[in-house]
């Protein structure tokens, strides 16, 4: 039968192997079947067990099935707090960022090794200055349309009620983005004096907005608890305390001896957990809030390496970190090490606040294998949605291109009609990555038949000097839209094994597939752009670079 009714998971069918969601409409002969996106029944049950208390909301009419599908793809509604966090976030980095301008010419010069032109500079932020001054005052709401894609790249849902707080949140994001703006002019301007009293309005905003987050003040009653909370001689002794409350419990009691850089890090550990969980009382944690918190930490780049030790844990999450930046599995584990060691040890074995740990039970194993791959069915829906595309759609020949070659986005972002050439023996265009992110990344990649034709109608009206995509968008930008585009073909942000998929895997797909057919792993690293002994634990079979031909079964092999 092509369609078997699971009778052990309420609720859902298989069909081909994958399973749906299978329940009908009241007063009607309407059935909703929307695909899970696995096989897996232990993953299909816990999709199912968070949205099964909304299938009598759609039944009856209460909530939509296009509002129903969000949930499923892991939406939740977004909250004032979310709001809050948004606005401090952008008023913290912007504070930051132009506290940094007296280093910018230094660190500047160090990179490129040329100094920083101020007029050029000047004017460049009186631009941006103007822009954002002009949004305020035409209501231009493009800021907030971003708010909006960045709150759904984190899958919140906001509603039309919410749209007078996510403008009144916009405004001060434009707000910081003119001061930052002109702090910048008059920095490369001259004006010092001007420059100070800038960033000093920029702090005024930020703590404006963090004191009106803050809690009214306690009475008298509620004042005696809080200092016989934080007497450093009592622990706290209520069930009903708060995660930061267990958290501050936790440090005072024993991170006295802590190191500098061990406090840090265990900061940084229990800032996810707090994170994916809120303030909430201990004992309402459960063990799914335990793997949420390991499925986003698993995807987090490394936090203490440029450019994410500049940004908040936020910006860290929705970020489209490359495979190579993210962090070990052995972190991950350290992560979860922390966690049992506050809900655990702490609360139940030491303070008797807790009976049982929602960590009990729950393992990471560690892995080298870090990175999401898509499935053979998934990358078919890709392709074929590129390829339908019209030719001048950005997104077309960008994305086949990373498809097809496996290079990083970097490489083909910085790709120049120079660089796609032929190779004399064997008749094949190729494309020469001259420079990238390690020493091996300079390399030729066979351009595969299905995709040489429409590189070479893009390449055909623009100069050798040109870039191939110059019409991209920036890179958050290029992540959004792939996120939508997942979104439409019903492509899950986790793979079953909970790994993140996003543009880079792309790259991981490629040579996933390219080492299961070819099976020259050596050939593969060419390719790739890879040391010859990164991660295959081999002997490279080539002591120079591989002819064009002997890259050739790599590339071609690919459907």
């Amino acid at each position: 039968m092509a369609n078997n009714v699971s009778h052990k998971l309420s609720h859902t069918m298989i069909r081909g192997r994958t399973y749906y969601t299978n329940f009908r409409l009241n007063d009607s002969t309407s059935l909703v079947r929307i695909s899970l996106g696995t096989d897996s029944y232990k993953q299909a049950e816990i999709l199912m067990n968070q949205v099964r208390p909304f299938i009598p909301l759609v039944q009856n009419g209460s909530m939509s099935v296009d509002e129903f599908k969000r949930r499923l793809q892991g939406f939740r509604t977004a909250t004032k707090k979310d709001f809050d966090e948004f606005l401090l976030n952008w008023l913290r980095g912007g504070v930051e960022e132009a506290q940094r301008l007296p280093e910018l010419g230094r660190m500047h010069k160090q990179i490129t090794g040329q100094p920083l032109s101020p007029q050029e500079t000047a004017t460049e932020a009186k631009g941006y200055a103007d822009y954002y001054t002009g949004n305020m005052y035409s209501g231009n709401d493009m800021t907030a349309r971003s708010m909006l894609a960045a709150l759904k790249l984190k899958q919140l849902e906001v509603g039309e009620t919410d749209l007078e707080q996510i403008n009144a949140v916009a405004s001060q994001v434009d707000m910081n983005q003119a001061l930052m703006s002109q702090a910048y002019h008059a920095f490369y301007s001259g004006e010092l004096a001007r420059y100070r009293q800038l960033v000093d309005a920029m702090k005024a905003q930020l703590q404006e907005a963090e004191q009106a987050q803050e809690p009214p003040a306690p009475t008298k009653s509620k004042k005696v608890k809080e200092q016989a909370k934080d007497s450093p001689s009592e622990a706290p002794t209520t069930s009903c305390m708060t995660l930061s409350e267990a958290w501050n419990g936790y440090v005072r009691d024993k991170g006295q001896k802590w190191r500098k850089q061990t406090a840090n890090e265990n900061q940084r550990f229990y800032e996810v957990l707090f994170h994916v969980v809120g303030d909430i009382p201990v004992n309402q944690i459960t063990k799914q809030h335990i793997r949420e918190s390991i499925e986003v930490t698993a995807n987090l780049p490394t936090r203490t390496k440029l450019p994410y030790s500049r940004m908040s844990l936020s910006e860290c999450i929705e970020y489209d970190a490359p495979e190579d930046d993210l962090i070990t599995s052995e972190h991950v584990h350290k992560h979860l090490k922390l966690w049992r060691s506050i809900l655990k040890t702490y609360l139940v074995d030491q303070k008797d606040i807790l009976e049982k740990s929602p960590t009990d039970g729950i393992t990471y194993e560690v892995k080298s294998n870090r990175g999401g791959n898509y499935t053979a069915s998934e990358l078919k829906h890709l392709k074929d949605k590129f390829f339908g595309m019209a030719d001048d759609n950005w997104r077309k020949w960008y994305f086949l291109t990373l498809i097809y070659t496996g290079a990083r986005r970097s490489e083909i972002a910085d790709l120049k009609k120079e660089h796609i050439r032929l190779d004399e023996e064997t008749g094949r265009r190729y494309i020469f990555i001259e420079e990238g992110k390690t020493n091996h990344s300079r390399r030729k990649v066979p351009i595969h038949k299905s995709i040489e034709a429409g590189l070479l109608n893009q390449i055909a009206p623009i100069k050798d000097s040109d870039l191939v995509f110059g019409n991209l968008p920036n890179y958050t930008s290029v992540t959004l839209d792939w996120v939508d585009m997942m979104r439409e073909l019903q492509i899950s942000d986790l793979n079953e094994f909970g790994l993140k998929r996003r543009v880079h895997s792309l790259r991981h797909t490629f040579i996933s597939n390219a080492i299961a057919t070819v099976g020259n792993y050596s050939l593969v690293q060419f390719v790739v752009g890879h040391s010859q002994s990164q991660g295959l634990g081999i002997t490279a079979r080539y002591t120079h670079t591989p002819p064009l031909k002997d890259l050739l079964p790599v590339v071609d092999s690919l459907p």
